[in-house]
């Protein structure tokens, strides 16, 4: 096993390699797997559940499922009560560009789209992950739809004592001239929606490290946050670790009372811009794991 060392902002994020792990892609995916048992699947085309709905809400370029190592599926798509959730997702909600108001997070409003564009890389030697690009398009325009951002995410997974270590590094950059007001707003950036068993108002569902739970919790500044439970009768849950060098950080979190789902989101209490020639980036740490992780053990994944 080889120790890969990690360099960003100053800050050393270590990560293991795993001869087990491995990343392939299809026409329609690219999937993270540890021997035969599926990891992660990055949608490139519109899932078969996407059919089952609304074409508003079709959408590419994001994670789901996502599992443990036991096989449990942490994420959740197209939910009945939420169905522009995705998995593992970035969308912005509240935002100006060129006079208009695209938004690429409610897309019932078919203001805004999300979309994989092509895969930049693939990775199964020292390092297992994969690099894609994503577009931002602004439905809105007179023209028709018209190129906003292009992000490139920069996803590797490691096995580090018996749980999935992701990191997924965002970097967002104007397509043109014309730059993109992240308005303020309660909610919008990288966020996951959990499991559909998840659906419920346990307060303790989601935590942060300052031991707040989902309402106490919110539109709170914390290091890190966990959404854990019960799945298919054990115990199971994925922590969420934003990088210290990410803009605003640490960045203010929305944790829904009773849905399975928080987003990270630096427009909280004010709006921000991303301007032409300056990347907007942000790196984020997830722990997937099996039976329970304590606040120590979270601590130790820094």
């Amino acid at each position: 096993m080889k120790i890969l060392v990690l360099l960003c902002a100053g800050i050393l994020w270590l990560s293991s390699a795993s001869a087990q792990l491995r990343c392939l892609e299809s026409d329609a995916s690219i999937e993270v797997r540890n021997g035969d048992a599926l990891v992660m699947r990055y949608h490139k085309q519109p899932s078969e559940e996407a059919a089952k709905n609304d074409p508003l809400y079709s959408r590419t370029g994001y994670i789901h499922p996502l599992c443990t190592p036991s096989g449990k599926v942490i994420t959740g798509d197209y939910a009945p009560d939420h169905p522009h959730q995705h998995g593992l997702f970035f969308a912005w909600t509240k935002t100006a560009f060129d006079g208009r108001a695209p938004e690429f997070w409610n897309q019932k409003q078919g203001s805004g789209r999300v979309s994989y564009m092509k895969t930049l890389a693939i990775h199964s030697d020292e390092e297992v992950g994969f690099d894609v690009l994503h577009r931002y398009e602004d439905l809105t325009a007179p023209g028709g739809a018209e190129p906003v951002l292009d992000e490139t995410w920069k996803v590797r997974v490691s096995l580090v004592e018996g749980r999935y270590r992701i990191d997924l590094h965002s970097s967002q950059q104007c397509v043109g001239t014309k730059p993109l007001v992240i308005e303020k707003y309660h909610y919008g950036g990288m966020a996951i929606r959990g499991n559909a068993a998840w659906l419920d108002e346990v307060p303790d569902r989601i935590v942060t490290n300052e031991g707040k739970d989902r309402v106490a919790g919110n539109h709170t500044r914390p290091k890190w946050v966990k959404m854990s439970g019960q799945l298919d009768g054990a115990a199971c849950g994925i922590v969420a670790i934003p990088h210290p060098g990410n803009f605003r950080a640490p960045q203010w979190v929305r944790l829904h009372p009773s849905k399975p789902y928080f987003v990270f989101s630096p427009m909280v209490e004010e709006p921000f811009t991303i301007e032409p020639g300056k990347a907007y980036e942000s790196r984020f740490r997830y722990v997937v794991f099996d039976g329970e992780m304590t606040e120590a053990e979270v601590e130790a994944t820094l």
